[in-house]
């Protein structure tokens, strides 16, 4: 079995945990939408997360960052678009579901080569 550190078993669950950190950032620039100042946030890039954790043997959270919205400020500062935002969380979403499938996969691939299914 292949425990290199790019090999599914070390991959998925920094995934999921980046996708984890990138869904509760796209809630709370929802939540925030309509607050005069809020500016929106979102998470590092995978790769970069990657990086870091690549350091750490333990799974730690994605740095938040201001986020790069496409449309300007409305005039009490806020920056949110739902739009943008609600795109994502549906992307976050299904990325999460994909990537713990294909994590749940190989286990039970793992399992039925070592005979215990």
């Amino acid at each position: 079995m292949n425990t290199d550190p790019t090999s599914l078993f070390s991959l998925a669950p920094k995934r999921l945990q980046w996708l984890a950190t990138r869904q509760n950032v796209v809630s709370e620039n929802i939540a925030n939408a309509n607050i005069s100042g809020y500016r929106a946030q979102d998470v590092q890039s995978f790769a970069s997360y990657l990086e870091d954790t690549g350091r750490s043997q333990q799974l730690q959270e994605a740095e938040v960052v201001e986020a790069k919205v496409l449309s300007g400020a409305t005039m009490t500062g806020n920056n949110v678009n739902l739009e943008e935002q609600l795109v994502e969380a549906n992307s976050a979403s299904g990325q999460f579901q994909m990537a713990a499938s294909l994590y749940r996969k190989a286990h039970e691939m793992v399992y039925a080569v070592a005979g215990r299914r």
